[in-house]
């Protein structure tokens, strides 16, 4: 399951003395940037492309959640995605821009009128590059193993993957008000063949799309581990050959300066699914680059790898809850300066005016 529910507090509940991959990442970049930011809560400037990594992955994610008609081709299914990459493109600039504008401290060397929205279309058609590679793979393997249970209306997983045509699943839908009143589902049925025709290009993208967030759903969309202390939320989880993948999407290019951080953030992904999958081990972990589009593959955690990082994850959790739970006093022993650390502002600040 691409989700859970936590452990204690209900689905609602948020606390920041979970480890995740982001405050990991961010601790493994620098520690004085994690003490400032996640415990002292000092916000560094917003940036663009900050805005943007979040915004295009949105827009990726509402095109993978549609459903194509009348297509008969590779050609058409990319001809099709790629139009409405056009209008997400569009809604992604108009969005990102108002978030851009209504922060209260902005990177001054940063400018709005630098952004463009033929540049938003490229990435989010590369990322659908990325995506239709399955969905050919899937076409060629005639559907992959889950085709016939797809055409009988059984799903496979007991967490679909989200669709526009499909109701939203919550992680506890009894929290939810007026369920059963809303309107959830846009009208985009799926039409499947029959038991021993040939799969079609529509149902091959169907059955490829991956899981990603729901946007409909407010609850938090996060694999908790067991005992509490740990959780994560996945972009993408790839399943329809069988194989699960761990999929994260970056906006940039692996020789961004935050590309380090992606395997760590990975492992984690891939050590917090076998901690609440009875042990299972994920079959592949990626990251999918909008600037390419380019694929990174990394070696998955064996079991003996995840045994060294449970340590050192637990180890690195617990120094964080030394630092303190809400307001915190400086420490006796202060975290030193990294050396330009990628997202690190405040190291960079210290130096800059210390000069």
């Amino acid at each position: 399951m691409p989700f859970g529910i936590p452990p204690s507090g209900g689905p609602l509940s948020r606390t920041r003395t979970r480890l995740s991959a982001s405050s990991l990442t961010r601790y493994l970049r620098c520690q004085k940037s994690y003490f400032l930011g996640n415990k002292l809560g000092l916000s560094s400037p917003k940036s663009i492309p900050q805005i943007l990594g979040i915004t295009l992955e949105d827009a990726l994610c509402s095109i993978l959640m549609r459903r194509p008609v009348s297509i008969n081709s590779l050609d058409e299914l990319k001809d099709w995605c790629f139009g409405l990459a056009d209008i997400e493109a569009n809604q992604c600039y108009l969005n990102s821009k108002e978030k851009w504008e209504s922060a209260a401290w902005r990177r001054e060397s940063e400018f709005w009128e630098d952004v463009s929205i033929d540049e938003l279309s490229r990435k989010i058609r590369n990322g659908l590059e990325l995506f239709l590679e399955e969905v050919e793979s899937c076409y060629l393997a005639n559907g992959g193993p889950y085709l016939k249970e797809y055409r009988q209306q059984s799903m496979p997983h007991s967490i679909p993957s989200p669709a526009w045509g499909d109701e939203p699943m919550f992680p506890i839908p009894d929290k939810v008000r007026n369920f059963g009143l809303r309107t959830w589902a846009e009208d985009e049925p799926m039409v499947w063949e029959g038991e021993n025709d040939p799969v079609t290009w529509m149902e091959a993208w169907e059955i490829a799309r991956p899981w990603v967030k729901d946007p409909r759903v407010h609850q938090p969309q996060r694999l908790f581990h067991p005992d509490g202390w740990a959780a994560g939320e996945l972009d993408l989880v790839l399943r329809w050959d069988g194989n699960v993948r761990l999929i994260d999407i970056k906006s940039g290019n692996p020789s961004s300066k935050f590309a380090s951080s992606l395997q760590h953030q990975l492992n984690f992904y891939a050590w917090l699914w076998y901690e609440t999958h009875d042990k299972q081990q994920v079959d592949g972990i990626e990251g999918w680059y909008l600037d390419g589009p380019e694929r990174i593959y990394f070696e998955v955690p064996d079991s003996d790898k995840i045994k060294q990082l449970t340590v050192e994850y637990k180890s690195i959790h617990r120094k964080m809850l030394e630092l303190g739970e809400g307001p915190v006093k400086f420490p006796d022993f202060y975290p030193k300066p990294c050396t330009f650390a990628a997202g690190c502002f405040w190291c960079t600040f210290g130096e800059k005016n210390i000069a």
